[in-house]
């Protein structure tokens, strides 16, 4: 039952999906046409104009237009990039490991750092290790991440010349992950404090100490588990943010990822690859959502059972 629901979910958001990656076209400024053939370096003809425009299927009534994208969209055609002249999923295909790569190495530092600084914040909740916390947090969350990113590059990589100041080889990941996981971490930390302190008064919590059992044990199985469905929640949101918000990092870097990518689709009017890489976020960010959605029953087995008594 739960998951016909999902599927249905998801199929409802993959079609708005579509609408969407859609719209971006049809509502964006100027011909697409008239893009794709940068009537500005080179001098095109009238019939040329028109005839890709038939090609391109744009003469059709805007409904046929739509349903020819969903039907290439069904056989994964996302259509060819205007920059390179390839199809725009194998463009794609070769951004996105290092997209995910980047993505999934801050995200693993940030958890890190909340980990660590979470449970130091709530150990010693409103002495100078907590405040010393929630001040890195607060400077976490106001510095621009362009701004760390070329300080670090300037002092690690210009000055001491300790790491490479682009590209993805040894050691070249280092600055990047470190500069978005800064970025991304302060929210964490924070949930994470603030939960693990709300956890330590909750009923069953005292009961288990009633009954004798060990700090230890009481933490471990009691505490952190309920501490950690705030903390999945916000990890849900932030890693599909995360994978669209590598854009000036990847930028900075001259990491081949996705950001990369999309911003020089985006400078370019490159459709297509806009188009792709708004579906991909959109599925990634629904899948992850849905991990986190049942993630909750085994974090919280009060909600499995609540789902089963509503079923």
């Amino acid at each position: 039952m739960v998951a016909l629901k999902k599927l249905g979910e998801g199929l409802v958001f993959l079609w708005l999906l579509t609408l969407v990656a859609f719209a971006v076209v049809k509502l964006a400024p100027g011909d697409v046409v008239l893009s794709m053939l940068r009537i500005d370096t080179v001098a095109v003809t009238n019939e040329q104009i028109e005839a890709l425009r038939e090609e391109l299927g744009l003469n059709m009534p805007i409904w046929q237009q739509y349903l020819a994208y969903l039907g290439s969209l069904a056989h994964l055609d996302f259509g060819t990039s205007a920059m390179t002249g390839q199809p725009v999923i194998a463009e794609i295909g070769k951004a996105f490991p290092a997209t995910l790569m980047l993505a999934g190495y801050a995200l693993a530092l940030a958890l890190i750092l909340a980990a660590i600084l979470g449970a130091v914040g709530a150990r010693f909740a409103g002495r100078w290790p907590d405040r010393g916390v929630l001040a890195f947090c607060m400077l976490g969350a106001s510095i621009p991440t362009f701004w760390l990113a070329l300080v670090m590059l300037n002092v690690f990589s210009v000055r001491l010349g300790v790491v490479p100041s682009m590209g993805m080889g040894d050691g070249g990941m280092i600055l990047p992950t470190v500069a978005l996981a800064f970025a991304v971490a302060p929210p964490y930390i924070k949930i994470l404090r603030n939960s693990l302190i709300e956890s330590q008064d909750l009923d069953f919590v005292r009961a288990s100490r009633s009954r004798g059992l060990g700090e230890q044990v009481i933490f471990f199985r009691h505490i952190l588990r309920a501490s950690l469905i705030p903390v999945v929640t916000i990890a849900g949101v932030s890693l599909g943010s995360l994978l669209g918000g590598t854009v000036v990092v990847e930028k900075i870097f001259g990491i081949p990822g996705v950001g990369k990518l999309m911003l020089e689709a985006l400078t370019r009017r490159d459709y297509a690859v806009i188009q792709a890489f708004i579906i991909l976020i959109g599925v990634i960010v629904f899948l992850i959502n849905t991990l986190v959605d049942l993630s909750y029953r085994w974090l919280d087995p009060a909600i499995s059972l609540k789902g089963k008594a509503r079923a």
